[in-house]
């Protein structure tokens, strides 16, 4: 029994930072960053304050910890595996901004970029936590896809930065849009356009073709020769 109890304990032990970084993100979302108190977040855990301290060393500690583990895992996971594709360097492009563009708006991802979009301007360190754990990241990705595409000659020699931005920020400003004013205009264009995502990727993408893109071969139109 004695043995039993120990695993138990170690079990729930392991599974406590789980629990006070679930807590920590259900009252930043309830009262924002600046409202929230240690003794909320340990007290909607389950535990006390100091037991809260023994995993995080403050209330910013357990947000970066949230931006990292929301966004910047997912991120390297996501190159990695990308890594190792054969696919086509735009499709690659295609899956990689649509996972970016998801994680911005939806599930617990969705609810940390909106505690930093509305906390960032009053804690300025997480606007220089942002930018390492996520854009950064994110540039990274999304330049090593198209230098791919261009070394493999499928993309136009272009400037990668400036590529790289043609494709990230629209969605970042989408996303903000929707996060605030399209929340407050239940039939705006923006929130309810069909794959406005899909659209974007795909005019910046015909501009950095070389050859014609092989999945439009069958629709080009014919040249009557």
């Amino acid at each position: 029994m004695l043995e039993l109890a120990d695993t138990g304990g170690r079990r729930r032990k392991q599974a406590r930072p789980r629990e006070l970084l679930d807590a920590a993100l259900a009252v930043f979302v309830d009262k924002g960053f600046a409202g929230s108190r240690a003794e909320e977040i340990a007290a909607r855990a389950g535990v006390s304050k100091g037991t809260l301290y023994l995993y995080f060393d403050s209330k910013e500690d357990l947000l970066r910890t949230l931006i990292a583990e929301g966004f910047s895992t997912r991120i390297d996971g996501r190159s990695h595996q990308m890594a190792m594709s054969a696919e086509a360097s735009s499709e690659l492009l295609r899956q990689a901004l649509t996972m970016w563009q998801a994680s911005l708006v939806e599930g617990r991802a969705g609810g940390i970029f909106k505690l930093v979009l509305t906390e960032v301007r009053h804690f300025p360190g997480l606007a220089d936590c942002w930018n390492r754990e996520v854009m950064g990241p994110v540039r990274a990705q999304v330049s090593h896809i198209l230098l791919r595409g261009i070394d493999r000659g499928e993309l136009r020699p272009v400037d990668v930065d400036l590529a790289a931005h043609a494709l990230i920020l629209p969605i970042m400003m989408t996303c903000l849009y929707r996060h605030t004013i399209g929340s407050l205009i239940p039939d705006d264009f923006l929130m309810h356009t069909p794959d406005l995502l899909g659209r974007h990727i795909e005019l910046v993408l015909d501009g950095l073709y070389l050859h014609s893109d092989p999945r439009r071969e069958d629709d080009a139109p014919s040249t009557g020769t």
